[in-house]
């Protein structure tokens, strides 16, 4: 069914009235080009900030969530060892063998909220690479522990059970270490002298540790050398006690829970002797991740007042412009309503006017806010990625700020009357 013509005049007058507020609207601005250029000021600086700041902070806050992702302890308990408390227990404690690697077998059949535990042996000692001797820290450890810390390798394979169970003499290295040995040679199939004993490299742990979190902790792990715990145990310790067994829980939720299924479980292996301690690393982080999520909304909010003060100021320079346009152009408002123009059409054109100003500010502002996140991106490791957030709101208050500002300048002009008009210029 076609539409009749009478149908489509509204329409068309519509569209031909807004294009017509466009075109005089742009005629406007380009007519005073310094006039318009120091009202755009406010706009411009008002969605630059808005741009560089939700880009900004967005990007530091990625990059400390993955910096905290690093670390490794989310979720993660440690038990390490210490003098029984109770004094009974100490007068019992030879009943105790103290933290070994077969607690774990006890801890996986009896588990519940605990998802997984892996022991942890560690020694210094001085090692060969490449020629040239390095002082380093050596840790005996298990495919779990991997998975527990996110100790993932970048290259090659981290450890599988075969490597465990048949005292495999392969090695895991940190980045840095590797670095330092190699440089940018691949290490992978070279071999570590440890102890007269040859070890091949069969992985490389990913670069732990960013611009924004990099603790010694983790720089520590990125010097590290990792072999399977029962190999450490036969060729350096020569025992089967460990430094710590580790935990993992499947949520913060669950860190309180866990921690009191790890004494019981870790009591029941040490015949009901606690010559151990737990530290519930995961509930510290989950208390830091908190401190640092308020520091982020702190900014925000600082960043975010200071985008909405240029915007304000903006706002106020285009009322201030149109109000100014409107006491110049008297005479033609009385003339085109003298021959027909409508109250809409004259507000829709210093509407129109008003919102072409804070769009035209608001696009400058988008692209010098984009430029600005791209050369302040090199301050961090992976780069700033422009947030889309960022230029959605940027887009948004730009056009409510031209509408704001613009709405009582066209209102006001829409309900002169002609003579009104006539006389007032």
């Amino acid at each position: 069914m076609t539409n009749s013509p009478a149908s489509m005049t509204p329409q068309m007058s519509l569209s031909a009235t807004l294009w017509e507020s466009v075109r005089t609207s742009a005629s406007e601005i380009f007519a005073h080009k310094l006039r318009s250029t120091l009202t755009l000021v406010g706009i411009v600086l008002g969605t630059t900030s808005l741009v560089v700041m939700v880009s900004v902070i967005g990007g530091a806050a990625e990059s400390i969530k993955a910096g905290f992702a690093d670390l490794g302890f989310d979720g993660v308990m440690f038990a390490v060892p210490q003098r029984p408390e109770d004094r009974i227990e100490r007068k019992k404690q030879g009943y105790s063998q103290g933290l070994r690697s077969s607690d774990v077998a006890v801890i996986n059949e009896g588990k519940d909220l605990i998802e997984s535990a892996a022991p942890l042996a560690a020694t210094r000692d001085r090692v060969r690479m490449n020629g040239r001797d390095f002082n380093v820290s050596i840790e005996g450890v298990t495919p779990e522990y991997g998975a527990i810390r996110g100790r993932g390798a970048a290259t090659g394979r981290y450890f599988i059970s075969s490597d465990v169970e048949g005292n495999a003499t392969v090695a895991v290295i940190g980045q840095q270490i590797a670095k330092d040995a190699f440089g940018a040679e691949s290490p992978l199939g070279r071999e570590i002298l440890m102890r007269g004993t040859r070890f091949e490299i069969v992985g490389v742990i990913r670069s732990l540790g960013n611009g924004q979190v990099n603790d010694q902790e983790m720089q520590r792990d990125n010097r590290k050398i990792y072999i399977p715990i029962t190999t450490l145990q036969k060729q350096f310790s020569g025992t089967r006690a460990v430094e710590a067994i580790i935990f993992k829980v499947p949520d913060e939720s669950a860190l309180a829970h866990g921690e009191t299924e790890a004494k019981a479980l870790l009591k029941r292996a040490h015949r009901g002797i606690t010559d151990f301690r737990v530290q519930n690393i995961g509930e510290e982080i989950v208390r830091v991740r908190k401190e640092v999520d308020v520091i982020i909304a702190n900014w925000t909010i600082v960043l975010a007042s200071i985008a909405g003060i240029s915007l304000l100021v903006g706002g106020i320079g285009i009322f201030s412009l149109m109000q100014i346009a409107i006491s110049e152009r008297l005479f033609e408002i009385g003339l085109r309503k003298a021959t027909g123009a409508t109250d809409g059409a004259i507000f829709l054109q210093f509407l129109v006017e008003s919102v072409s100003l804070s769009v035209v500010g608001g696009t400058l502002g988008v692209i010098l806010g984009s430029g600005i996140t791209v050369l302040a991106g090199q301050a961090f490791e992976d780069g700033l990625s422009i947030s889309p957030l960022g230029l959605g709101l940027s887009a948004a208050f730009a056009i409510i700020i031209g509408l704001s500002a613009g709405l009582f300048p066209a209102l006001r002009a829409s309900r002169l009357t002609p003579v009104e008009a006539i006389r007032g210029a």
